[in-house]
């Protein structure tokens, strides 16, 4: 009897190792990386409360963490009035900002763990995120290859050249701005029905200890995207003219790439406009967690927003399971029961690049969309008690935990 206890026990260990190992593995894809910038309007009402509720709003866990020191920017002032003036203006004003702020070269400099003092870069984070093997390392010595080109490569393509830049212009939507807004075709006039004829300031609703317009709170938000250019010129350049490995300092390209800081470039890819709208109270006790989970679900729609029009920008998931059928992917990225995903699997040719081929489609099960939006626990919605969506086989061959979804429209 004791024997078959250990025995019991050993089994149930192993099993625990299978199913963590299983996680860690199925962790192990290529995220893109995501910094995220607010723009602060200091003579807007709530600026302050803004800026304290966007310091605390994470990144998606879909996303690498890729956050220089360098979260708040001021607003652009920008007059005109339709939505393409709007957007070009703010287009070029915030890329303006950007570039003398030397972002794009920020960027490389985190990507590359850049010893300000040595100027000394190393591939830590790009092994980390990419998990390539070590050889990938030493730099001098993956150039002297093809396969190790080809590495370096891969690195490149899929990692610095999936970086972004998302800057976040959060106002207060006050009647005069929706009414803006709403004039600018920015949003539709039913989004801004519920502000328009509405005092909020002499209202007496109450939650907790919030009164009147807090309680009521709304924002409207723009994000503006932008990508680090990375292609093979670029990496050609930044190899054979900045890198520095840390046992063979050169202080002439440390001086040079302090110098060319700045020619590190951003592409535009696009922007999208959400509405917050009413926001349930679920887990509000005060005016700080208002602020929070108004603008935090704003942010999350407006980047699902910029996944569903931006290809490029749309996220991996894998599968967790094939028995139910199902993934770590809900309403906060925008699923619902009409979503439709490709099934992708993740392959290696010959040196070592990746590549993915389709092989199959998926669709949510009626019922089983995630709510995972934040605080949804606390709205008590349907969909909160789930942990994960289930999903059913539209098309394709057999499906194996790991294998990437991707939405498509």
């Amino acid at each position: 009897m004791k024997m078959c206890r250990i025995l019991l026990i050993m089994a149930l260990y192993l099993c625990c190792l299978g199913i963590s190992a299983q996680d860690e593995n199925l962790g192990k894809y290529h995220r893109s990386s995501l910094y995220s910038i607010l723009l602060k309007h200091s003579e807007k009402q709530y600026c302050n409360e803004m800026i304290e509720a966007f310091n605390s709003i994470p990144i998606p866990d879909k996303y690498n963490n890729h956050d220089l020191k360098i979260k708040i920017m001021p607003a652009p002032v920008i007059k005109a009035l339709t939505k393409t003036e709007i957007e070009g203006g703010y287009k070029d004003a915030i890329t303006k900002l950007l570039t003398k702020n030397k972002i794009g070269g920020r960027l490389v400099e985190k990507w590359f763990d850049r010893d300000k003092q040595t100027g000394a870069f190393d591939m830590n984070l790009i092994e980390e995120r990419g998990y390539y093997d070590a050889s990938i390392l030493d730099v001098k010595e993956a150039l002297s290859t093809v396969r190790g080109a080809a590495m370096l490569a891969d690195a490149g393509e899929e990692l610095l050249n999936h970086t972004y830049v998302l800057v976040n212009d959060i106002r207060y939507a006050d009647k005069e701005t929706m009414k803006t807004a709403v004039g600018a075709g920015l949003v539709a006039a039913q989004l801004a029905g519920d502000l328009f004829g509405v005092d909020l300031s002499g209202s007496t609703e109450f939650v907790g200890g919030i009164v009147g317009d807090i309680a009521g709170f709304r924002v409207l938000v723009t994000s503006y995207l932008f990508k680090l250019v990375w292609n093979d010129d670029v990496a050609s350049d930044f190899y054979g003219n900045y890198y520095i490995d840390a046992n063979a300092l050169d202080n002439a390209k440390r001086e040079a790439f302090n110098a060319d800081l700045g020619k590190f470039k951003l592409k535009y890819i696009g922007s999208a406009t959400v509405y917050s709208g009413k926001t349930a109270l679920g887990g509000v006790k005060s005016e700080k967690d208002m602020f929070l989970k108004v603008c935090t679900r704003a942010v999350d729609k407006s980047i699902s927003e910029l996944q569903k029009s931006f290809d490029e920008f749309k996220v991996f998931t894998p599968l967790i399971s094939t028995e139910p059928l199902c993934a770590y992917i809900g309403m906060k990225e925008g699923v619902d029961e009409d979503s439709r995903f490709e099934v992708l699997e993740k392959t290696l040719d010959e040196d070592g690049r990746t590549k993915y081929e389709k092989v199959g489609e998926i669709k949510p099960e009626k019922g089983h969309v995630w709510d995972n939006r934040f605080m949804a626990a606390d709205d008590e919605e349907a969909g909160a008690e789930l942990k994960y969506t289930t999903f059913k086989k539209v098309s394709g061959k057999d499906f194996f935990p790991g294998m990437l979804i991707r939405e498509i429209r």
